[in-house]
């Protein structure tokens, strides 16, 4: 049988899957990573964000929520 470069040198082939618990753990952590990056970026623009420009007078501008009824 003919074997590719990868199985016959130890490559892919070879490579166990992740358990359960490791899947979960890389998803996780995955998440994590996700939710930590939105949160700098939003934080990074909001820091870039130029608001000495404002007229004094003006109502503030509008939240995220601003929509939403308690």
């Amino acid at each position: 049988m003919i074997r590719g470069y990868m199985a016959a040198h130890g490559g892919l082939a070879y490579l166990e899957t992740p358990s359960g618990r490791a899947r979960r753990t890389q998803r996780r952590l995955a998440a994590v990573a996700a939710i930590l990056s939105m949160a700098s970026a939003t934080a990074l623009l909001g820091a870039m964000a130029d608001s000495d420009r404002a007229v004094a007078g003006a109502p503030p501008a509008a939240g995220p929520l601003n929509f939403i009824r308690f």
